[in-house]
Parts: structure tokens; sequence; C-alpha cells
């Protein structure tokens, strides 16, 4: 997925009063750039509410640059053109266009969405705060500090790509039933959410034991699996029914209920020299919480079968 996430903090209720930012930008679903910076608003007012919330005082702006000097130099050239992604992104467009309005400079051509449209549309949750989803995914989070909100906006956005099964930031947007915003030159579009277009999860496939007489000391009799990573031994299906026929189950995404998490060579390599996908993430998470996963090689995988 190719997409830039984006946080502001203000300094007061003006949405011109642009305190700090946070991007973290995306390329083919890996992380290419994080920024962030402090920002000394036009007109340097704290008001106490603010400053309780994020904790950023006009002390600690003094020396910043204002918001016109770092679009020109850095700012522009990390949105324009680029899918931007936020969480609650009607606020943080709206500070966007204000402190452009500020500077009379023009808006740049950029696609927007929201992480909290997506959210709805995949996960059933009581609340859609960034803090609460990012609790409910397992995402580490000092929420109301720009660049950490734009990384767990980020991770939002991958953890659904990763549920829906979509093979791009295009395939996602479709699946979830949203629209994208829009910002160009003079104007915008603002970001939809489809209410009656649910996400288009993909079809789970139904995978039947050929047998009702299990070896019920086989380690893997009723353990739950879930793969990832491209396996190059077996193919993904016959792997999930040797698992079914040996009186396993298998899971399309991790929970805490899982008891295996099966890795494509390749990627157990990766994995081991510390790149690790979504859902190897997600594991590490519970694993912290006393959760006893499982992480194996699709190599051992096919050993212990």
């Amino acid at each position: 997925m190719n997409f830039v996430a984006l946080d502001f903090e203000t300094a007061n209720s003006s949405r011109g009063s642009v305190c700090s930012i946070g991007l973290v930008e995306y390329e083919n679903g890996k992380l290419k750039n994080e920024y962030y910076r402090l920002v000394k608003p036009k007109r340097n007012y704290f008001s106490s509410f603010n400053i309780s919330i994020h904790g950023i005082t006009k002390q600690d702006v003094e020396d910043a640059y204002e918001f016109d000097e770092l679009w020109e130099k850095e700012i522009h050239g990390l949105l324009e053109g680029k899918l931007v992604v936020a969480h609650n992104a009607q606020f943080d467009m709206s500070v966007l266009r204000a402190v452009l309005d500020q500077y009379n400079l023009p808006y740049p051509m950029l696609a927007y969405n929201c992480t909290v449209n997506i959210s709805k549309k995949i996960w059933h949750l009581p609340q859609y705060k960034l803090n609460h989803v990012s609790d409910y995914l397992g995402i580490s989070l000092n929420h109301h500090q720009a660049l950490d909100d734009a990384r767990a906006s980020a991770q939002i956005l991958l953890k659904a790509g990763e549920q829906l099964e979509a093979i791009d930031e295009k395939d996602l947007i479709d699946k979830t039933g949203t629209t994208n915003g829009m910002m160009y030159g003079t104007g915008y579009e603002p970001a939809r959410i489809n209410k009656k277009k649910p996400a288009k999860k993909p079809e789970a496939k139904t995978f039947v034991s050929a047998t009702t007489e299990f070896n019920t000391s086989h380690p893997f009799y009723r353990s739950s699996f879930v793969f990832t990573g491209k396996m190059d031994e077996m193919q993904r299906d016959d792997a999930i029914q040797q698992i079914v026929d040996l009186g396993g189950e298998w899971h399309s995404s991790v929970e805490r209920s899982t008891d295996f998490v099966v890795v494509g060579n390749k990627s157990y390599e990766k994995y081991r020299n510390g790149e690790k996908s979504s859902k190897l993430e997600r594991v590490e998470t519970l694993l912290s919480q006393g959760f006893p996963i499982e992480i194996i090689s699709e190599a051992e995988f096919l050993k212990r079968l």
C-alpha cells in the first residue's frame, strides 16, 4: 500500500493554529519516511485546554518555524499527489485548509480517507476513537503526540488491508465502501462512507476433514492455526486441509485463541531479521500479554505434521 498518514495538534480552538504535525509515509506496504515538527502558530496563543491535551506550550515553539516556511521547504512535497489518511480526517483536513488559508497558500492536489470510517466498516466496537481502535488492534499509542497518532493511523490502515486481504490501497477503499475525499488548488470534496455498502470481506473457504477419527495425541489436534507469508513447499490450501484432517482449526486472523502462527520460509527469515507483518506484530502484542502463541516456520510445520 502507498499512503501518507497525517496528524495535527492545534494551539487553541482555531483550526489554523497548528502547533505540531506528524507524517508517516508507506510505500508498497513498507515504512519509507517519518516526519515530525513543532510549529509556531501565526497568532502564538495556546489555550490551557489544548495544552492539557497535548502538553505543547508557547515556550516549546518559540524557536520553531511557522507553517508557511515548513510548507514550502518540507511538507508540500510529502503530501502532493498522495493518498493521505488520518483518524477523523474531517478534522485534520479542515486544519490543513485553515492554515493554508491563513497564509494564502493554494491547496495541494491529493486524495484522502478516514481511518474512523474504515474502522467502522470492519470492526464492531463500542467507540472508534484512536485510542480505542489502537487498543483493540494491539497498537501502541502515545495519544495526542502527532507523530505517534500518525503512526497509529497508518497501522490501522495496514491492519484493515490485511483483514480484507486488499491487494493495495485502492482495493481497500473499494472493499470498505468508502469514498476518498479530494483537495485541489482552490477547493475540496469531503471523504464519505457508504452506509448501505458493507465491507467486502473475502469469502472464507470451507475445509472439511476427510475423517471423523483423529489422533488425539497429535500436537495439532484441537489447535488453532493462522498462516502468513507465501509458502514455498506446499500450497496454503493443502496445509490448511492437513490441519483440518488432524482435527485442528484454521483462521484468517490472529486472535487470543490462536495456538500456532505458521510463517512461510522466506517471510520467516525476514522475521528473524526484524521484519514483521501486521499479523506477526499482533502475535508479539498478544505474547507480551501472556497468550501462549507459537510462531513456527513452514519447514518446522512440515516436520511436525
